[in-house]
């Protein structure tokens, strides 16, 4: 099912391997050790995948990035927030998500109070209703012709 273990264990055999070197994610949806298929997991792997990736892209540490003039200007421990400095790197520092929930509680139960497993079930059952796929570009449709017809003889 789609809980908190699957979260975790889902995160912990995408980040290692991902730290490692690999750039390739096996399991994305499954679970019961791939017996079972699910599109909300599935939703769910692709936001840890972002949050994978990003991680291992790292964060570059310069004198601009840094920030040890706004640090100096501001103080510790005060507020960073509504500074040119951080407004300019959040949008790239910050992983990005659309299932994750990070309002406060309150927040959060004025719209719903839903779970992960929840949101994404009902976004996968959106998809699967309303997503047209773009179709493939001629060349590419040609191409993958000739591989079947190749492999075929």
């Amino acid at each position: 099912m789609i809980d908190a273990q699957a979260g975790h264990e889902k995160t912990i055999t995408s980040l290692l391997p991902a730290l490692a070197g690999s750039n390739l994610i096996y399991g994305m949806g499954m679970l019961e050790l791939g017996v079972t298929f699910s599109y909300g997991q599935l939703l769910i792997d692709n936001e840890i995948a972002s949050m994978v990736k990003r991680v291992v892209r790292g964060s570059p540490v310069d004198n601009d990035t840094i920030g040890t003039e706004v640090i100096h200007k501001i103080g510790s421990g005060k507020n960073f927030l509504k500074e040119k400095h951080t407004l300019k790197y959040m949008p790239s520092e910050q992983s990005k998500v659309k299932l994750f929930d990070r309002r406060t509680r309150g927040a959060w139960t004025k719209k719903g109070g839903t779970d992960v497993a929840t949101r994404a079930e009902a976004m996968a059952a959106d998809l699967l209703k309303t997503h047209e796929a773009m179709p493939l570009d001629p060349a590419v449709h040609e191409a993958m012709k000739k591989i079947i017809v190749s492999a075929e003889e």
